[in-house]
């Protein structure tokens, strides 16, 4: 569904029939809606760009939603951010680690592990030391045992091996393991010796 005499479509249902059509007209459209004062009907413009064949070509109007009042949109462009890897967000997920709602911090520090640099691990395991919301720090210790390096993972190794969650303990036998340092392992006698598998593969059966 078009837009009607250069009207935009007021309803979920006529723009999410704009993922289909692969034309520059439902792309101008959904940039269109994804700027419209109802914020949930912004939220849906995004879910589509999302998943649009050509959504990339709407990167300015994701980068836009970062900074969007409602936190519905927000957590909709990290979504995007995270699942299309998009380095040009990464400056603009850093202020939302400190947002009131633990729903975006998680959603943000998610979208930071898809766009990691080396300079994330000291901002991430802030966030996990500290942060009062215990889904966003569990989010935060995911994404550091997933970016863990030779610099950093005895930082990590350690704060893991104290964790008061038994999974994180186990993470840190994971990490003694991969770096060949088993015998140094605090937690070894209360932790499975499990092979390593791919952190993707842990996560989803988590």
């Amino acid at each position: 569904m078009q837009s009607v005499g250069g009207r935009l479509p007021t309803t979920h249902e006529a723009i999410r029939e704009l993922a289909s059509p692969e034309n520059a007209a439902s792309l101008e459209i959904l940039a269109g809606v994804a700027v419209v004062n109802d914020q949930f009907l912004r939220r849906t413009a995004l879910e589509v760009i999302g998943c649009h064949p050509h959504g990339r070509k709407l990167c300015t109007v994701v980068l836009n939603a970062l900074s969007d009042p409602s936190e519905y949109v927000v957590r909709t462009a990290c979504q995007i951010v995270e699942g299309w890897e998009l380095p040009e967000a990464h400056s603009l997920l850093i202020p939302l680690l400190a947002d009131v709602k633990g729903a975006t911090r998680q959603s943000a520090i998610r979208a930071l592990g898809a766009t990691w640099i080396d300079a994330d691990f000291s901002l991430a395991f802030n966030t996990y030391s500290r942060d009062l919301d215990a889904d966003v720090r569990r989010e935060a210790a995911w994404v550091l045992r997933r970016r863990v390096s030779d610099s950093n993972w005895r930082t990590l190794f350690d704060a893991f091996s104290a964790d008061e969650l038994a999974r994180h303990r186990q993470w840190a036998c994971e990490l003694a393991e991969r770096f060949r340092v088993r015998k140094s392992c605090r937690c070894c006698r209360a932790c499975p010796r499990t092979p390593m598998v791919t952190f993707e593969k842990r996560r989803c059966a988590q």
